[in-house]
């Protein structure tokens, strides 16, 4: 562990920076649940951070939000409880690989607070981000947001999570909040702007964490794209199928 966290550091601070941002956002969607999602205007290859919370993290329960048959479930991941109760948690591809790509909000890490403290405060610290080629980011902001449903009933905003998995191959979940109720729907497109799959049309209520996956067993490896229209909102997800 000691010699991974060693190669990752030098790796950032002997290389330049680029102009590329980076949002590094903690969740928490329940008492005891905290998600931690990741947007960046480059591919990023490596990530390391620190979550610090008023409340003791439980070692056995962090994961990375990869199933098993996820293309990155190969994918280093490590995760270290410290004695401050703050959880060190470092992630890269020995192959090489991007493990999030830009501009697209995904997943990366799930974690489960133990503790029955329903106001626990987390934060995001000392967080390094690598690009192609060893590059770190110039610009990284860390964000906290309590969306816990406990709380609130429904979101302020429509607001698409992203895809997860991505890549994925042959599924991926696209996941969002809804801020009113009305027709709704999400239509796949391949990079030449055909339609090829229309996963929902019709009409949902407001809500947290609206699920739809998409299965892509049928069509070929590639870029495709998600239209997500609902009441007074539309937004496009890149998406990745490698097979």
């Amino acid at each position: 562990m000691k010699k991974v966290v060693a190669l990752f550091a030098g790796l950032s601070l002997l290389t330049l920076s680029f102009a590329s941002d980076a949002t590094i956002k903690l969740e928490k969607v329940s008492k005891n649940q905290l998600n931690v999602a990741l947007d960046a205007t480059e591919d990023v290859y490596g990530l390391q951070f620190d979550v610090v919370c008023n409340s003791k993290i439980s070692k056995e329960e962090v994961k990375h939000a990869f199933a098993e048959n996820d293309l990155r479930s190969n994918m280093s991941v490590y995760s270290r409880l410290r004695e401050d109760g703050s959880v060190r948690v470092i992630m890269f591809d020995m192959t090489g690989k991007s493990i999030v790509t830009a501009n697209n909000v995904e997943n990366v890490i799930t974690m489960d607070l133990n503790s029955e403290n329903k106001d626990s405060k987390c934060t995001c610290e000392n967080v390094v981000l690598a690009g192609k080629n060893g590059g770190s980011f110039e610009n990284v902001k860390p964000i906290y947001e309590d969306n816990q449903q406990t709380h609130s009933t429904s979101p302020l905003q429509t607001k698409v999570k992203g895809n997860y998995p991505n890549p994925f191959n042959p599924t991926t979940t696209i996941e969002f909040d809804l801020a009113e109720d009305g027709l709704v729907s999400i239509v796949i497109y391949d990079i030449q702007g055909r339609k090829v799959s229309e996963l929902f049309n019709g009409e949902l209520s407001k809500g947290f964490s609206h699920q739809y996956n998409w299965d892509a067993s049928s069509v070929a490896s590639g870029k495709y794209f998600a239209v997500i229209s609902a009441p007074n909102f539309t937004d496009t997800i890149n998406m990745t199928l490698l097979k």
